[in-house]
């Protein structure tokens, strides 16, 4: 079986930054980070940590693709986009941006796939990977992330592997668990996943870390269970698949959502409700169909880097699995 892996490079440099940074506890972290030697103790840490990673899924692997996040499209439209998380720059910020790139730069050097476009956050790169990978035949794809957002991309060829060592949960189609028990690690929790189910949480219970709003206040996590389970009788038991709407436009799910909605309350929705589940869609859909004409050349330039370096490295022509480890950490 061949297995292609897409690093959320992000979630990889922050996971490594979080032990790092307890090396140095009590210490001045700008002028850590413009120590020349401690920042490749940083970047050691990063490397060790990927490939880490990589073994796990032994002769199997055949592509490793790192995607690092750039300045949200987002912000341009929605100003409070993710406002809770920027709101507040570290003195050392600039410092870590510096090696964030120093390690980028090593992974190109070396050979791995590395995805950076500006204007595109991490989610939008690693949709369109899916997307790409999705359709080569015989072949599994993994997603290495902390972001369970990203579960909204399973199919029943891309897997979302949450490898904090705290957690280590792997999220699958149903359907696929025995496959991937067989394959991994007892450790491991494999866990299925309805990915429109994850879609719809997001758009109706909000995320107060991206400061997204709720649809309607007062409508829990039971509730909106209950509101899952009613909409499966008529979906033949299963929720559809995300990739079934992809042709729709973001009004036009939206349409669906409320229709359903309204028919689980009993209630027409407000306005302003109506308003916040379009809204909602936009910032969360991983799909082609939140880029409005001014997100169109962000767009197509995702979609070429992607197309131009889906085939550029396949590491196991070119190196044994010992040999990838060996010649990041030199």
């Amino acid at each position: 079986m061949k297995v292609n892996l897409v690093f959320d490079g992000n979630f990889l440099y922050h996971l490594s930054f979080s032990v790092f940074s307890t090396y140095y506890r009590g210490q001045d972290l700008t002028e850590v980070l413009e120590d020349r030697e401690k920042r490749q103790v940083l970047i050691r840490k990063c490397v060790m940590n990927l490939c880490a990673a990589v073994r796990r899924f032994g002769d199997d692997v055949n592509r490793v693709v790192v995607v690092i996040d750039s300045h949200s499209w987002r912000r341009t439209i929605y100003d409070d986009y993710k406002y809770a998380l920027t709101r507040v720059k570290e003195p050392w910020s600039d410092a870590f941006v510096e090696v964030l790139g120093e390690f980028e730069a090593l992974l190109r050097k070396r050979g791995l796939i590395v995805t950076r476009v500006p204007g595109a956050e991490g989610d939008d790169l690693i949709m369109m990977w899916a997307f790409a990978l999705d359709e080569l035949p015989d072949e599994e794809t993994v997603i290495l992330t902390a972001d369970s957002d990203i579960r909204q991309l399973i199919t029943p060829t891309i897997s979302v592997f949450n490898y904090n060592s705290k957690f280590m949960k792997f999220y699958v189609f149903p359907g696929k668990e025995a496959l991937w028990n067989e394959r991994l690690d007892a450790e491991i929790q494999v866990l299925t996943t309805e990915a429109f189910e994850v879609l719809l949480y997001k758009v109706l219970m909000g995320d107060k870390s991206d400061n997204i709003p709720k649809v309607r206040a007062g409508f829990g996590d039971k509730a909106f269970n209950r509101f899952i389970e009613s909409l499966k009788p008529e979906l033949n038991g299963r929720l559809p698949s995300p990739t079934v709407f992809q042709g729709y436009s973001c009004t036009k799910l939206a349409l669906w959502i409320q229709s359903k909605f309204e028919r689980f309350l009993g209630t027409a929705l407000s306005t302003e409700e109506i308003g916040r589940i379009i809204s909602n869609i936009q910032l969360t859909w991983l799909s082609p169909s939140v880029y409005g004409p001014k997100q169109e050349e962000l767009l197509i330039a995702m979609a070429e880097e992607v197309a131009n370096t889906k085939d550029s490295y396949n590491y196991k022509k070119a190196y044994t699995l010992e040999d990838f480890y060996g010649m990041l950490i030199k």
